[in-house]
């Protein structure tokens, strides 16, 4: 499962990473696929649109919302989301709200993996950085947000 979250973490960071190169090159078009993976991408790592299974289609820049959040807040920050992404020209928000709307564990957990792996990095980054510790010496665990030295 942690190979799973890392393929996936290493597949958000390739297109944030694209994201960069493709704004450089300011292209007119921008395509179906890219602008759902930039919407996916952002409800992925949204603590709250993150435990709800939110499902994109995109077709010509014309965004369709569907699927089940707990509430109007919910929905209307889904599709506010959409409509910040540049190169979309219209969203249809037909998400249904339901206080017994299903939350995914799956996706919540993987917020918190990422969480807890950049909170890692910082530490690591710090560590290796202060010239009073040896930074590559210490095993840095975190779980849950809180931070294991060995």
């Amino acid at each position: 499962m942690k190979t799973r979250y890392l393929a996936i973490l290493a597949l958000i960071l390739s297109l944030i990473g694209f994201t960069a190169i493709a704004d450089e090159k300011e292209t007119e078009q921008t395509s179906d696929i890219w602008l759902k993976a930039k919407i996916v991408t952002t409800y992925a790592l949204s603590e709250h649109l993150n435990p709800f299974t939110i499902d994109v289609d995109v077709n010509n820049g014309m965004v369709t919302l569907t699927g089940t959040v707990e509430s109007d807040i919910e929905s209307d920050l889904a599709g506010e989301i959409a409509k910040g992404v540049k190169g979309v020209k219209n969203v249809d928000n037909k998400l249904n709200t339901s206080p017994e709307a299903q939350r995914n564990p799956e996706q919540s957990s993987f917020l918190h993996f990422v969480e807890d792996a950049n909170i890692t990095a910082k530490v690591k980054s710090r560590l290796l950085l202060n010239p009073n510790t040896h930074g590559l010496k210490i095993h840095i665990t975190t779980k849950n947000g809180v931070v294991f030295l060995e």
